[in-house]
């Protein structure tokens, strides 16, 4: 059973957080315990590393609600474009809005089946990304997608209560319905989307909450796109049709040759 594949760009990628000066203040805290540490700052100084390779361009950001929660999703291009891209949405939802983003991320590294649904975690990855969750403790909401897991379930329902209780603190909820690497960088398969996004933004519209769907991809070798579309409300109960409805409106903000099933 492999590992996420993403993992084969993590030496880049520790790479860019060395040259911003942040690898050894991470380890320091992880292993200190630190908590709060401040996302937006550390997303600026390792934003300027990346972006001296790839240029950013983020557009729509008038989409996100102002001084109202909302549930923000996006695709899942590889991660040499979906951090950069991620980072650049941070740096500009603080900027523009001036409002708390609650990323709402696996807890462990998975290893991945056929249809790319975590179902074991790799050995030891749940205390490391437990003590990295920690450190941003303000920003991070930790969800456990592995079902070897013990708090599989409980974990589960802790995360959709702190995710419930932003939307009412009028925070910004960001989570991606593939939760896996794209192929190519087109949008992947409907029966890879995660039922719990589904579920999250079923819940998410009862409330009154909208969801904005974010497209990311890669134009060429050097620009990473990222793209706002118009918040709407998820038209069914149901948290497959809802995640496929989700991936949906985010196929529609991207070229047609990346929207994968949407095309």
């Amino acid at each position: 059973m492999p590992i996420a594949p993403e993992l084969g760009k993590l030496p880049e990628i520790v790479g860019s957080f060395y040259r911003a000066g942040l690898v050894k203040e991470l380890i320091a805290g992880m292993m200190k315990g630190e908590t709060g540490r401040d996302i937006v700052l550390d997303a600026k100084r390792l934003l300027k590393e990346l972006e001296a390779e790839n240029q950013v361009n983020l557009m729509g950001l008038e989409n996100v609600p102002r001084n109202v929660g909302c549930l923000i999703v996006f695709n899942h291009p590889n991660m040499d474009t979906l951090l950069p891209a991620m980072l650049k949405l941070i740096v500009g939802i603080n900027e523009n809005c001036g409002q708390q983003i609650k990323l709402a991320m696996g807890s462990e590294i998975p290893m991945m089946t056929e249809n790319y649904v975590g179902k074991r975690a790799v050995p030891g990855s749940v205390s490391l990304i437990r003590r990295f969750h920690q450190m941003y403790s303000n920003n991070i909401i930790s969800v456990p997608n592995t079902e070897d897991r013990k708090d599989f379930v409980s974990g589960r329902t802790v995360a959709v209560r702190k995710i419930m209780r932003a939307f009412k603190e009028n925070n910004i909820v960001v989570i991606s319905p593939e939760g896996h690497v794209e192929d190519g960088g087109a949008i992947s398969r409907v029966d890879t989307y995660h039922d719990g996004s589904g579920k999250l933004a079923v819940l998410a519209t009862k409330v009154g909450i909208s969801t904005v769907p974010v497209a990311i991809w890669e134009e060429g070798n050097k620009e990473i796109e990222v793209m706002v579309g118009q918040p709407f409300l998820i038209s069914t109960g149901d948290s497959k049709l809802a995640a496929i409805e989700a991936m949906s409106e985010i196929a529609k903000l991207m070229p047609e040759d990346l929207r994968g099933p949407f095309s």
